[in-house]
């Protein structure tokens, strides 16, 4: 029983949507406030300032491919990103932070530089930033070391519980590997 704490006038009730449960208040649509189920009224104020700012630094900024306005949006994942508000003219679309560039040239187009992103599932990935010229990607941290087997221009760190830390040619053809830390060790198991 919380009253909307943007209106002051109505009740705040569980509402049933795409994405699921949420709280809505119940005087919509004079009143549009609404928060995620297990989110705080002052979590969802926080949030809503966040969004505020971050939409008044988008206010300056339009669509580099048709001249539209930039806006926040949701994925059906969940996650925020920047679009065009002119979709479906326009697909252009950002992500919200940009990706952080690893130093790592592609080893592939030898242009772009690898960068870390995150997949839809919110796994990281290293790719080229020249997507979609080049389609390179990998799983792992790319080093920038090449493989002192068959030569390729880069190793991966791969981290592991079962092998620990270690450098490994991402090549499939190639196999090499080489521990760089040891796995940590398994605790025993029940009564012992």
């Amino acid at each position: 029983d919380e009253t909307c704490p943007k209106c002051g006038q109505h009740k705040l009730q569980i509402k049933f949507g795409k994405a699921g449960r949420f709280i809505a208040c119940a005087g919509y649509p004079e009143c549009d406030y609404t928060r995620n189920v297990n989110e705080t009224a002052e979590q969802a104020a926080e949030r809503m300032e966040r969004d505020a700012q971050a939409q008044a630094e988008l206010a300056g900024r339009s669509c580099p491919k048709c001249g539209g306005q930039l806006v926040f949006k949701n994925s059906r994942t969940g996650s925020k990103f920047i679009g065009c508000a002119n979709y479906p003219k326009c697909k252009h679309v950002e992500p919200l932070e940009k990706p952080k560039d690893t130093g790592v040239t592609c080893p592939q187009c030898g242009k772009g530089h690898l960068v870390e992103r995150k997949s839809r599932f919110g796994t990281t990935f290293y790719s080229c930033d020249t997507y979609p010229d080049c389609k390179y990607a990998v799983n792992h941290q790319p080093l920038n070391e090449p493989c002192p087997q068959c030569g390729w221009k880069i190793t991966l760190r791969k981290v592991t519980k079962r092998w620990g830390v270690e450098r490994v040619c991402p090549q499939k053809e190639c196999g090499w590997k080489e521990q760089l830390e040891a796995p940590a060790p398994k605790e025993g198991k029940g009564g012992e």
